[in-house]
């Protein structure tokens, strides 16, 4: 499955909330997109096991206002957290 159609898909199943980033919501972005590494954004898998690029995972952070969301990458959120090197 191609990125456009996985896009087309998960944006019909995905909520966006006033608190995401701008264009999404309303929010100024003031940190890294959530595929920059934030520790609780875990990364979807296609049906053949691989990644859906980095674009589309789940908020596992319960400071978020996205925890337990469907998650586009850019969509973010102040509660971000950088993973540890």
């Amino acid at each position: 499955m191609d990125a456009p159609k996985h896009h087309d898909i998960l944006w019909k199943a995905c909520k966006t909330l006033p608190a995401d980033y701008e264009t999404y919501g309303q929010a100024e972005r003031n940190s890294g997109d959530c595929s920059c590494g934030c520790i609780h954004f875990y990364l979807l898998e296609a049906r053949d096991g691989q990644p859906i690029y980095l674009d589309w995972g789940a908020c596992t952070n319960p400071k978020s206002h996205r925890c337990g969301l469907l998650t586009f990458e850019h969509q973010g959120c102040a509660a971000f957290e950088e993973m540890p090197e």
